[in-house]
């Protein structure tokens, strides 16, 4: 267990500028999603506003699919996370990887922001429920996805442009493992974010609406 735990030290320590940019990165990212709320117009507004109400009254009256809304979940993040992966074994696909990365910050902020803006006070402690664990989890998987995606991405430059050697049967098997790690953690989020946060939000909506 103390090597697992040395080695992670390790990993932490040498992927720290990465690390740091990318919650960096996360923070702006849901700032502009929450600034982006209150410079939309009156119209996308009441959309918004509308779509929230939909969504609180299918939970009140027990309207909503779970099924369905967890194969969406499921699958919506799964092509996100393999799209991060096939762009990590690419050159070019730095910029791309982080940009997806920046939208998803970014939705989350908005959702947030969204939320609060309609329910005011309450809105806290539904945008609270509305984002943990679940989406906080997400967030830092992707983390860990996207800093072995830009290893990967940053080796593959050195041994084209550089004439590095490197072992890329040993750098595929920890690429696929964090890969594997990321989806289990995608299909655990997915469940609590169709099956449990409802069941939150329905007993707490006497207070919140």
């Amino acid at each position: 267990m103390k090597k697992k735990m040395d080695k992670l030290k390790e990993k932490i320590k040498a992927n720290k500028q990465i690390i740091i940019f990318l919650l960096g990165l996360t923070i702006v990212a849901i700032i502009f999603g929450a600034i982006f709320v209150t410079v939309l117009n009156k119209n996308d507004q009441t959309l918004v506003k509308d779509y929230l109400e939909q969504y609180l009254n299918n939970i009140k009256n027990n309207k909503l699919d779970y099924l369905v809304a967890f194969k969406n979940s499921f699958i919506s993040n799964l092509i996100y996370i393999l799209t991060i992966l096939i762009l990590g074994i690419s050159i070019i696909g730095i910029p791309i990887m982080l940009f997806l990365f920046f939208t998803k910050s970014f939705i989350l902020g908005f959702s947030i922001s969204s939320i609060i803006l309609n329910y005011k006070l309450k809105g806290c402690l539904l945008s609270f429920i509305y984002i943990f664990p679940h989406h906080i989890i997400n967030i830092f998987l992707l983390i860990l996805l996207v800093i072995y995606a830009f290893a990967f991405s940053i080796k593959i430059i050195n041994a084209l442009f550089n004439k590095q050697t490197i072992d890329f049967k040993l750098i595929t098997n920890k690429y696929l493992t964090v890969l594997v790690i990321t989806i289990i953690g995608i299909l655990i989020t997915s469940l609590i974010e169709v099956f449990i946060t409802p069941l939150i939000i329905k007993l707490l909506l006497p207070i919140i609406k």
